[in-house]
């Protein structure tokens, strides 16, 4: 999985953008990619962890969650 940062999220609009650490772009994020025990956790500055998918506007993050350097 790759990771990356939540850079910004609209808890209004239900989605985000997540700073990747491959330098790339970028990357849209609807709260729905995250489980729904983690969407109360969607915060910018949280650490996660995803796969990129190709949606109707190009690529976004999928299977998320957001990861603690816990156990």
């Amino acid at each position: 999985m790759l990771m990356g940062t939540i850079k910004s999220y609209s808890e209004k609009n239900a989605f985000g953008f997540i700073e990747q650490d491959n330098d790339k772009e970028d990357l849209f994020f609807f709260k729905n990619a995250f489980r729904d025990d983690q969407i109360r956790d969607i915060q910018a500055g949280a650490r996660v962890e995803y796969v990129v998918v190709t949606g109707q506007k190009g690529p976004q993050a999928a299977k998320a969650q957001i990861v603690t350097d816990e156990g």
